[in-house]
């Protein structure tokens, strides 16, 4: 099956697991920078990496026109975010809203997706997520005292983390060979 990867990365984080599939995968990962390369209707899988921004997910604008424009096309996607992988204390809930946010159950019901956790690099930002960070920081100080999911938040968050794990793309890479 003919496959692409595009790919949307700020901090790396993504690129990390993009790079991980295409190894996987045997194709190369294309950055978003560069998604119009990509040949369209001489693909049959387009994988889809990119990563919560504001409870959205980065480049779905061009993701659903793709899909739009080709439905015959197979999609995969792949979300990297600074929380955790889901457990007990961080539901996968959280990610299902970010998805869901950029991709309406009702619009994209059959849509498969897949949450890999990310990483959280303040150095690697832009300006404006930057000064975004430094007052979602300062805003959440003030309840980590009173809330042991926001203290650990910012616990791991403020010093920057690399939360990637190859393992976590397993499941994705199962869905993908079960295509074939």
């Amino acid at each position: 099956m003919s496959t692409a990867i595009v790919y949307c990365s700020q901090t790396g984080h993504t690129k990390k697991y993009a790079d991980w599939l295409s190894e996987e995968l045997g194709t190369k990962a294309i950055p978003y920078s560069d998604r119009k390369d990509v040949d369209i209707t001489k693909t049959e899988l387009l994988v889809f990496c990119s990563w919560i921004h504001a409870a959205s997910i980065k480049g779905s604008k061009w993701l659903k026109k793709v899909m739009t424009d080709h439905p015959e096309l197979r999609v995969v996607v792949l979300v990297s975010g600074a929380t955790p992988m889901p457990s007990d204390t961080w539901p996968a809930s959280e990610i299902e809203d970010a998805f869901r946010k950029s991709f309406p159950e009702a619009d994209w019901p059959d849509l498969p997706y897949f949450y890999c956790r990310g990483g959280f690099d303040y150095d690697k930002l832009g300006g404006p997520d930057k000064l975004a960070m430094k007052m979602f920081f300062k805003m959440n100080a003030k309840s980590a005292d009173k809330d042991p999911k926001v203290a650990e938040m910012l616990r791991i968050m403020q010093p920057g983390f690399d939360g990637t794990r190859r393992e976590y793309l397993k499941p994705l890479l199962e869905h993908i060979r079960s295509l074939k």
